[in-house]
């Protein structure tokens, strides 16, 4: 068994400011190759076992890091949160656990004055670690999970950063939204406006600010199925909520099940644009539910 503390040593040295963060990759790669010999670890194949292959990809993840990332990694109890995530294939959940963590822990004030991205970061280590786990060609690691720490899927990732960038204003329509919420336990909230009025802009702004499950028609790349709106929403409230034997479950299933796991005070929003943003608020989904209609001006 490998210890993590001599590995993070090893590593520390080639620590860098993350404001000063410059490097070449074949100097990154180099001092990586490095790092591995000093812990008698082959640059050439990984260890087999879950400890050594954590620690085979701290190494290649964790050179140039900045020493704060660094010591997060060395905990015991991010480790043993990060192979619970693995093998339940639950990501989110590895997230939700390192927030967890850094809000108790003085290694949270250090992360952020450093600035950095403590989502990017687990989401990189994580796919370094699959990465490394496929080298070693052992059945302990498979089946391999997708590492994707946004509740939105990675296909909605360029769409949303696109139109993050171009948003302003609109208040009023987050606020006829926040009403709606409070008055109503379900419904349908729909934003109408023609073609350019900024109702797929809003849309991105709100998944962004509150992460919740979302669909974006896109016609020209033939994505504007309902069929596709629904396994897209499945494998979304799959993955969040846990939701076991769902795979072919149609929505009112799904928004029955999730309705079971959630808070008194948490609500579930599905976001589906540009024809219209659906917002279903579970415990069900019913005739005879409130709609409401904001037409931008």
């Amino acid at each position: 068994m490998i210890n993590i503390d001599p590995v993070i040593s090893a590593i520390k040295p080639f620590a860098k400011p993350a404001a000063t963060l410059v490097i070449n990759q074949a100097q990154r790669n180099e001092a990586v190759i490095q790092v591995l010999k000093s812990l008698k670890l082959d640059p050439t194949q990984p260890p087999k076992d879950v400890n050594g292959v954590y620690a085979y990809a701290l190494v290649e993840y964790g050179v140039y890091k900045p020493e704060p990332i660094l010591n997060l990694f060395r905990e015991k109890e991010i480790k043993n949160a990060f192979w619970q995530a693995y093998t339940s294939k639950n990501p989110l959940g590895f997230l939700k656990e390192v927030e967890k963590f850094l809000n108790w822990d003085t290694l949270g004030n250090e992360i952020r004055e450093a600035g950095i991205n403590i989502k990017t970061e687990l989401e990189e280590f994580g796919r370094v670690f699959i990465e490394v786990a496929q080298r070693t060609t052992s059945a302990e690691f498979q089946p391999y999970p997708d590492w994707n720490l946004d509740e939105y899927p990675e296909d909605f990732k360029p769409l949303i950063q696109e139109k993050i960038r171009s948003f302003c204003g609109r208040e009023f329509v987050f606020e006829a939204f926040a009403q709606f919420l409070k008055n109503n336990s379900n419904g349908y909230f729909t934003v109408i406006g023609d073609a350019g009025m900024g109702k797929s802009t809003i849309a991105v702004k709100y998944v962004f600010d509150h992460k919740s499950p979302c669909y974006f028609n896109i016609r020209v790349e033939g994505r504007n199925r309902p069929e596709q709106f629904l396994e897209s929403i499945r494998q979304q409230l799959i993955k969040r909520y846990q939701l076991q034997n769902s795979e072919k479950a149609d929505l009112p299933t799904l928004l029955e099940k999730v309705s079971k796991k959630l808070l008194s005070n948490e609500r579930l929003v599905i976001v589906n644009e540009p024809y219209h943003c659906e917002c279903y608020l579970v415990p069900s989904l019913r005739l005879g539910m409130p709609i409401a209609r904001l037409c931008l001006p």
